[in-house]
């Protein structure tokens, strides 16, 4: 077991009120960030013990994989890196008072290999210090004599891992495609393709997946793809990815087969043995598979997406399943991880399901616990119309995925044909028909594909009319000031260009002054996703622009009138 995994299997035994990653509410993140370890970047939070009266998270501990960070009421955080310790020892005194009283003086010593001795300061009324002493001498045994304590990101999504991972996820969902009649048939490419989409594959490497797609002789065992799996992804998301497999093939099986009938699959059955999920994980992975078909299918509104969420999420941790684990693709309905983890934000769910520092890169908008669209506070109340939001949302998102989808499948046919007038042209007896309808698709294909560049250019310059030419940072930097969204602040930075521009001042002069000017030669998913995120932290609301705006410039003239 390494040190990551017995840090979350252990933790719970230290106190009563513990986080464990990824479902570490945002809010309690935050504050232990800021109160217990400052600097500390919030994907790497593997846990936080909560010590403090009220439940802010602000006192108790915080871990990593290498090292501890505690802290007690009134003192400073204190760190130890797991490298650093040969031994925690629980040590407790009985005293007796004036009165007869017998009190206990509870403390745990950490011996450190230098041969000095700290201290810890915690609170024996909410840490089970004797716990923790055990805890401690748990992740000194797990890491050995070679002493290999690690931090590894507990929440990267697919769509961040590199593209040799994603192409192993994608291989096994092809093989259990080809291995009820050797091949790959329409409906399942078509949800092969739209998984491809969802995960942002790399376009210049779908060629060689391709082939693998049309080949069924070029298949390569599924066990050895697992064993690349877990190996390369990162320790602390490997559970993750077995369980968002295992959801994924699931979904394939559903295309043809009663969902319920699962076991019947021959496939599926060692496939949940090599990956160790137990049926009730499975039949919590099916729930959310109907859940989101029925938010589509039963035209669901708002509130009634809360409500099932909350129960899928209920459901989720009785059985051991994290919910970023079942949408850590994407959901099957369509869309992508970023933009349903947005969504939910809208709902102010996304700090509750564990969303709220899953996301890296163009999905970094998922940092967010607020609404992506203007006015909502609560569900309920809405009116209908408003109450419709989300579900209206959740479509746009599914038909750009289904759009980019349609282009994958076009450039697909265009290979196909391509590869056919090649062998008629290699002196093959055929016949002038097969030569007519091969240009004929072909011309299809390309006329299709010219229509979705219309429409993608079409989206793009509507994305580009809401964004903000040039970009106010003081706004900005206040109004992401939080650890969880340091990230989204420097997503929505590199895509501003500082440059110089001649405007006219008060005077009619003209003058230099230095902006940060949007580029906009960036694809639709990444406007998109901008334009979400300065939407999201209140950029583009008229009272939060101008609240954060006027704090920021009143911290700068502070600061200068102090220096």
């Amino acid at each position: 077991m390494s040190v990551e995994n017995y840090i979350k299997e252990n933790v719970s035994l230290i106190g009563d009120r513990v986080y464990i990653a990824p479902d570490i509410p945002e809010k309690k993140l935050n504050n232990a960030i800021l109160s217990i370890a400052e600097g500390v970047n919030p994907q790497y939070v593997l846990a936080i013990v909560d010590s403090t009266l009220f439940g802010s998270a602000k006192e108790g501990i915080v871990l990593l994989g290498d090292k501890v960070f505690v802290k007690n009421t009134f003192e400073k955080s204190t760190i130890f890196n797991f490298s650093d310790i040969s031994e925690a020892e629980y040590l407790c005194e009985e005293i007796i008072k004036d009165n007869g009283k017998v009190v206990k003086s509870e403390k745990v010593i950490l011996k450190l290999n230098d041969g000095t001795k700290k201290e810890p300061s915690l609170s024996s009324v909410s840490i089970n210090l004797k716990e923790f002493a055990n805890f401690i001498n748990g992740i000194i045994n797990e890491g050995g004599e070679e002493k290999l304590f690690e931090t590894t990101s507990q929440t990267l999504p697919l769509s961040d891992m590199d593209n040799e991972v994603k192409s192993a996820y994608i291989k096994i969902i092809c093989n259990y495609a080809y291995s009820d009649d050797d091949v790959i048939d329409a409906k399942e490419y078509a949800e092969i393709i739209s998984l491809i989409v969802r995960i942002d594959y790399n376009v210049k490497d779908r060629l060689s997946l391709r082939s693998y797609m049309c080949d069924k002789n070029s298949i390569e065992d599924s066990k050895s793809l697992i064993e690349y799996l877990s190996a390369n992804v990162p320790n602390g998301c490997i559970d993750i990815v077995k369980k968002s497999l295992m959801k994924d093939i699931i979904y394939i099986y559903k295309l043809k087969s009663d969902i319920e009938q699962w076991k019947n699959d021959r496939f599926i059955i060692e496939l949940q043995n090599e990956l160790n999920i137990n049926d009730e994980q499975i039949e919590l992975i099916i729930s959310v598979i109907k859940n989101d078909e029925n938010i589509l299918n039963e035209r669901k509104n708002d509130s009634e997406i809360v409500k099932s969420m909350k129960d899928i999420g209920a459901k989720a941790g009785a059985v051991g399943v994290p919910l970023a684990a079942v949408y850590f693709s994407g959901s099957v309905i369509g869309m992508s991880a970023a933009g349903l983890t947005s969504g939910l934000a809208t709902l102010g769910m996304g700090g509750l399901l564990g969303f709220s520092s899953m996301f890296t890169g163009i999905g970094v908008v998922a940092l967010l616990g607020v609404g992506t669209y203007k006015g909502i506070k609560k569900v309920t109340g809405l009116s209908e119309l408003e109450n419709n939001k989300q579900r209206e949302l959740m479509l746009q998102a599914i038909i750009k995925n289904s759009q980019k989808s349609l282009n994958y499948l076009i450039e697909d046919v265009n290979e196909i044909s391509k590869q056919l007038t090649e062998e008629i042209n290699k002196g093959m007896e055929a016949t002038i028909k097969i030569k007519k309808l091969s240009k004929i698709l072909e011309m299809m294909s390309n006329g299709a594909k010219e229509t979705s560049s219309k429409i993608n250019y079409a989206e793009e310059e509507a994305i580009i009319a809401k964004l903000p030419k040039y970009l106010d940072r003081t706004r900005l930097e206040e109004l992401t000031n939080e650890p969880t969204k340091e990230k989204l602040r420097l997503f929505v930075l590199s895509y501003y260009i500082e440059k110089e521009i001649t405007i006219e001042n008060s005077d009619n002069m003209q003058e230099i002054k230095t902006v940060l000017e949007l580029d906009d030669k960036q694809e639709l998913n990444v406007l998109d996703q901008l334009y979400s995120a300065l939407e999201s932290i209140g950029y583009m609301n008229i009272k939060d622009a101008t609240l954060a705006s006027a704090k920021g410039v009143a911290k700068s003239f502070v600061k200068n009138f102090l220096n």
